[in-house]
């Protein structure tokens, strides 16, 4: 579990994997973001899973945001990264993308894939920002609305370059959180 003070609106955001206490609420956050598609029933199947990892964002003990993704021998593939709409630009999405690249680390990822909308080009420069560059493009992978998705990979995680870019990004984070914590 760690603890960071994202900005001065919130007293402590806290991150944890997920538990099963977070399941109706991450259930409920999954609505909010992206439609009716995921229950608390779903989410208890990754959780069960031992190749599914989930980091949740919590403000106190609710949850704000979240980031799964499921590991296959030497890679990872997010499944999926919430923000509940009240804590968007905050730089919680960043801050999950870290954990979960430093935990990433310590299971022997080497690489790591995903999936994003093609119109979502805020995803899109965080993603690029980790290194994530567009290797192909799923046509109308998202069904409901018609849309296709980029298919995005990383380079070797573990190689120094990619170190040196992860370790810059958290410290950039944790300058940011400095900053604020003095302004308040």
């Amino acid at each position: 579990m760690w603890c960071v003070s994202p900005n001065k609106a919130m007293a402590e955001l806290i991150l944890d994997h997920m538990r099963p206490e977070h399941l109706t609420a991450l259930s409920e956050l999954e609505r909010l973001c992206f439609g009716p598609h995921w229950t608390a029933t779903n989410f208890r199947k990754e959780l069960d899973n031992p190749r599914c990892r989930y980091l949740v964002s919590l403000n106190g003990s609710q949850p704000i945001a979240y980031l799964g993704y499921w590991q296959i021998l030497e890679e990872a593939h997010i499944t999926s990264i919430g923000v509940h709409p009240e804590f968007r630009r905050r730089r919680i999405a960043q801050l999950l993308m870290c954990r979960m690249l430093e935990d990433c680390l310590t299971h022997g990822i080497k690489w790591v894939t995903l999936e994003v909308k093609a119109s979502n080009l805020q995803a899109q420069n965080l993603y690029q920002k980790f290194g994530f560059a567009i290797m192909g493009r799923r046509k109308n992978y998202y069904q409901a609305e018609r849309e296709d998705a980029l298919i995005m990979w990383t380079e070797d995680v573990s190689a120094p370059d990619y170190q040196a870019r992860l370790a810059g990004l958290i410290t950039e984070y944790q300058d940011i959180e400095t900053q604020e914590r003095s302004i308040s």
